[in-house]
């Protein structure tokens, strides 16, 4: 593909990942993969080739192994088609795999962050707006899952969570447009409902029943903020179709689909119910929010 110009190129790879996205087991095609009843049935409606002849357990863990693989290798057969494809298509690759290292801490995950910021930063028109909107919300949305879950597990005071939380500039303003959304629930209490029902998120906190003791989930949370990352991915995919921001949408789509095979995988291996999986994954809670 080295000799079309750049825009045949992106215009064949855009037409590629849309083939690819209309198989992928996200939007309603998610059903397929919640319904199935058995970790031998997830491996045949994911891969071609024959099963493992192993152990459950370890069949599942061959199923997200064998995803993510096949993930990493989709992108990168994408990018491939590019002589010079942008930055930013090849920092998320990179943050992706920081991400599911194990040399990951508080320090290192701000500075990666930082620079997945930055990149974005440098781009240009429609792709700029477009990125800096989407990933405005997804570091803000980290910020606030720091906040809680340094609240709900740790204890940590708000001097404390302060210190964690990524600020695009220097001198932790309260208006930091990273920030501020994470830095306006730090005094809130976990424990009472009535300090969150008000709060800019609250479609997607974890259900509060009348009466009952209610404590806020973090993991709900963030599962729930996982799927409405995704909507809006979807959404940037086909708003602006052959872009930085088409690829940059496609690979965080089919990043939330491949936490969706392995929240599968893992609840067939432990035999959980596939209401219970769909409840972990945040579809559930994002049925009852209504978006």
């Amino acid at each position: 593909m080295g000799n079309l110009d750049k825009s045949a190129a992106s215009s064949y790879v855009y037409a590629r990942a849309s083939g690819l996205l209309s198989k992928s087991f996200v939007g309603a095609n998610a059903n397929k993969l919640f319904a199935v009843q058995s970790l031998r049935e997830l491996y045949t409606l994911l891969f071609d080739s024959e099963i493992p002849s192993v152990p459950e357990v370890m069949l599942a863990k061959e199923i997200e192994v064998k995803a993510a693989e096949n993930f990493i290798s989709l992108y990168k057969s994408l990018l491939a088609e590019f002589d010079k494809p942008s930055p930013i298509l090849s920092e998320i690759l990179s943050f992706y795999e920081y991400e599911n290292s194990e040399i990951s801490d508080s320090e290192s995950d701000k500075a990666r962050i930082l620079a997945l910021w930055k990149a974005v930063s440098s781009l240009r028109g429609s792709d700029r707006a477009n990125l800096e909107q989407l990933y405005k919300m997804e570091i803000s949305f980290k910020n606030i899952l720091w906040v809680l879950r340094l609240k709900v597990y740790y204890h940590f005071t708000a001097e404390e969570i302060m210190e964690q939380l990524v600020f695009a500039k220097e001198g932790r303003n309260k208006d930091d447009e990273l920030a501020r959304d994470a830095l306006a629930i730090l005094n809130k209490d976990v424990s009472s409902y009535d300090d969150w029902k008000g709060w800019k998120y609250a479609r997607f906190l974890n259900p509060h029943e009348e009466g009952l003791v209610w404590e806020l989930d973090p993991c709900w949370i963030e599962r729930s903020l996982k799927h409405y990352l995704a909507k809006n991915y979807t959404h940037f995919f086909h708003k602006d179709p052959m872009s930085v921001t088409s690829f940059v949408a496609w690979f965080r789509i089919k990043q939330y689909e491949l936490d969706c095979i392995r929240t599968v995988a893992e609840g067939l291996r432990l035999g959980v119910e596939s209401e219970k999986v769909m409840e972990v994954a945040g579809l559930n809670a994002q049925f009852s929010a209504g978006v």
